[in-house]
């Protein structure tokens, strides 16, 4: 996926992690393995968002 990413724009990138985000049940590992993927590819286009995954109960 990761190579996928690379051509996606970075608003759709920040609208993926939402979806992912803001689904009503619970985040699987492959959700997991999605966000840290397009959290790398953020960083590596220099954004200055810094993003910070927790648990929200």
């Amino acid at each position: 996926m990761l190579g996928q990413l690379m051509n996606i724009p970075t608003d759709t990138l920040i609208d993926m992690l939402y979806v992912i985000l803001a689904g009503d049940i619970a985040i699987t590992a492959n959700d997991a393995s999605e966000i840290e993927q397009i959290q790398r590819e953020l960083q590596r286009r220099g954004e200055d968002q810094c993003w910070s995954f927790q648990t929200v109960n």
